[in-house]
């Protein structure tokens, strides 16, 4: 009967693995359902359950981190052998009226190696490491194409050229899949690392960018991920041409009802969007040293003479693609003569607002310019 209970348990162990996804599996059976399961197909064995609970306890404090699922499956095999054992001698050995006063002795060996087995097959149970499903390795195995996989284990960016022509530059300690063929509706990749995107232009199908609970949308355009797993954010930079992020969970929900309107972040050149893991937030800002569009905009001496001011503001937006938000009639009488040749876009916007009498500062990604006006 022993033996029989502990090969049980083990079929149940094997068996509930094979059905259940690693995601799902704490979802549908936690420690206390297994017990009550138990349980219900084993009335008489209240004792050994809650021997079993206190077998969990000791073994959460033993092992802590150190458990893994081959040393529970010694143990009970190690278990289930000795009970094997143990009843091949009771069979073996000669039944005698006085040897009976001592079948309590093989009572409560049996009823300690029950014990044991359930207790490490359970403690296995609720130590079993938990896939999220936004997981790289989630997200690749459940993808509706077959897809290839790019892995850089060099200290050099590993440039990755896409069926559609859209080239991926992959850095160091990063991996990229992708299908050989893009599907007929949008082009989807899955990112766990940092990549730069040169994606070509398709209004059709949107280049799709899944990566550490975040899903970046574009059309055609040139833009850095980073998404580490092992990090706590997720940033898209953006270069040139418009982005939108999203959180995978409103992407697809929307997908899933038909809805036009996804709650996301929309970025331009310049602009960055940061998701931390732990807020679920997506907040936009500007980047740290904004880079021009066109380099040889800075590269040469350009001259403002007597200029309206709004003029030169509309100039370096058009350099560096960045949205200047002003009262164009508090200063359209502002004029100004100022000369640029290597300033960056920060150190530009200091020299206008010292001229001026103004102030700036940036808000979601985009620059606010107070001032009274001149007269």
């Amino acid at each position: 009967m022993l033996l029989h209970e502990l090969q049980d348990l083990q079929r149940r162990r094997l068996s509930i693995r094979r059905v259940i996804s690693p995601v799902d599996k704490w979802h549908i059976f936690p420690v206390d359902c297994l017990l009550e399961q138990w349980l219900l197909q084993n009335p008489d064995r209240a004792d050994v359950v809650k021997q079993a609970q206190e077998l969990v306890r000791a073994l959460n404090e033993h092992y802590r981190d150190d458990a893994t699922d081959a040393r529970f499956d010694d143990e009970l095999n190690r278990l289930m052998q000795l009970a094997a054992e143990r009843r091949d001698a009771e069979l073996e050995t000669p039944i005698v009226p006085l040897q009976q006063q001592a079948w309590w002795r093989w009572a409560v060996a049996a009823s300690i190696i029950l014990v044991a087995g359930l207790g490490i097959w359970l403690y296995s149970y609720s130590h079993t490491p938990k896939a999220s499903p936004d997981s790289y390795a989630q997200l690749t195995k459940i993808a509706t194409l077959p897809l290839q996989e790019k892995v850089n284990t060099s200290n050099q960016p590993l440039n990755v050229l896409l069926c559609d022509g859209s080239l991926i530059t992959l850095r160091p300690k990063s991996r990229v899949s992708y299908p050989k063929h893009f599907a007929k509706t949008s082009r989807t990749v899955y990112l766990n690392g940092e990549a730069f995107f040169d994606v070509a232009k398709n209004p059709a199908k949107p280049f799709l960018i899944y990566a550490n609970q975040t899903v970046t949308k574009v059309l055609g355009t040139s833009f850095l991920v980073r998404a580490f797993e092992e990090e706590k954010a997720v940033t898209v930079t953006v270069r040139t041409g418009r982005v939108s992020v999203y959180t995978r969970q409103d992407f697809e929900k929307a997908q899933q009802s038909g809805l036009r309107r996804i709650e996301g972040i929309i970025l331009t050149p310049n602009q960055q969007m940061t998701y931390n893991l732990d807020e679920k937030r997506l907040l936009k800002a500007l980047v740290e040293k904004p880079t021009a569009l066109m380099p040889e905009a800075v590269s040469r001496e350009q001259v403002f003479e007597d200029a309206p001011v709004t003029k030169v503001f509309s100039a370096i937006e058009k350099t560096y693609g960045v949205k200047l938000i002003y009262n164009e009639d508090d200063l359209s009488a502002c004029l100004v003569n100022l000369t640029f040749l290597n300033e960056n876009l920060l150190e530009r916007l200091d020299i206008i607002c010292q001229t001026i009498g103004a102030s700036y500062e940036v808000l979601d990604g985009q620059i606010v310019i107070s001032s009274k006006g001149c007269k």
